[in-house]
């Protein structure tokens, strides 16, 4: 499997589930923002699919996002895919229709495991 595949697959699953539940409109929406980011729309609907199938049961089967945070700060490196983590976040903030704090505070750590100033998103 792809690694920047799954990592965005992680990093949307994380905000995701940081209130709690998943529902299925944010699996569809992680389809949809696949599709239509550039960075990942050469994978394909499968490939995505499986992707969050991966990820999903990665963050929900944890007792805390440390293992998704670790993946992803090890993985993606370049300032490009450290970008492109940060606009799947924050797709996934919206993704439910609902604004919970909770995936702010997601959306805080998950800048801070790569590096970045959450304050700035």
């Amino acid at each position: 499997m792809n690694t920047l595949l799954l990592n965005a697959a992680r990093a949307f699953a994380m905000v995701s589930f940081s209130d709690g539940r998943m529902s299925p409109a944010e699996a569809q929406r992680f389809a949809r923002m696949a599709s239509q980011e550039p960075a990942l729309d050469h994978f394909g609907h499968l490939q995505a699919s499986d992707a969050w199938a991966v990820a999903s049961r990665e963050v929900h089967e944890a007792e805390s996002f440390g293992a998704a945070l670790l993946a992803i700060r090890t993985e993606i490196t370049e300032a490009d895919g450290k970008a492109l983590m940060m606009r799947v976040a924050q797709a996934a903030v919206v993704a439910d229709g609902k604004l919970e704090a909770q995936e702010n505070k997601a959306i805080a750590m998950l800048a801070e495991a790569l590096g970045l100033d959450p304050e700035n998103f």
